[in-house]
C-alpha cells in the first residue's frame, strides 16, 4: 500500500511540476475532494482468511505551485469507514482508517511522509490495529538523503 501510495505522489509532484513550469503568473493552489464507496477483496493480516472489504471514504488532495518556478507542494488526506468480513468464520470488522501524505519538490531537494492509522474491531471481540510512518528525503540529484519506514500491528 505504502510503495502505491508513494508513487502516487511522486507521479502527482511531476505532474505540478511540469504544469508550474509550463504556466506563467503567480501561486496557484489546487484542491479535490472526493467522496466515494468501494468494495474489493483482501486478507485479515493476522490469520489469512480472505475477507470482503466495504470502505466509505473521503478524501482532499491539495497542491500548490508557482508557475514558471520550481517549487510545489501538496498533500493528502482519506478517512474511511470500514466494514470487513471475514469469509472463513463470518466475524464482521468495523473500524475506521486514516492515510495522510505530503510531498515537497524544488531544484535543490524533495521529500515525501505518509502515515496510517487503522483500527478495526470484530463482532468476536477481536482488534486490528496498524499504524505507519513512512519519509524519504532525496537530493538536487534524486539520490537518497533519508529513508525510512516503520509500519506496527497489534491483533487481539
Amino acid at each position: 500500500m505504502r510503495k502505491a501510495v508513494g508513487l502516487l505522489v511522486l507521479v502527482a509532484a511531476m505532474a505540478f511540476v511540469g504544469a508550474a513550469v509550463a504556466a506563467p503568473g503567480h501561486t496557484v493552489t489546487q484542491t479535490q475532494t472526493s467522496h466515494f464507496t468501494q468494495a474489493f477483496p483482501d486478507t485479515q493480516p493476522c490469520n489469512g482468511d480472505p475477507v470482503w472489504f466495504t470502505t466509505t471514504s473521503n478524501s482532499v488532495n491539495h497542491v500548490t505551485f508557482f508557475p514558471g518556478g520550481d517549487e510545489a507542494w501538496g498533500t493528502f488526506t482519506e478517512e474511511d469507514n470500514i466494514v470487513a468480513t471475514d469469509l472463513t468464520n463470518g466475524v464482521v470488522y468495523s473500524g475506521h482508517s486514516t492515510f495522510w501524505g505530503n510531498f515537497n519538490i524544488n531544484n535543490k531537494n524533495s521529500n515525501d511522509t505518509f502515515t496510517s492509522s487503522v483500527h478495526v474491531r470484530g463482532t468476536d471481540g477481536s482488534y486490528i490495529t496498524a499504524h505507519e510512518v513512512g519519509h524519504e528525503t532525496f537530493d538536487q540529484n534524486g539520490n537518497p538523503v533519508v529513508q525510512f519506514d516503520r509500519p506496527t500491528m497489534t491483533s487481539g
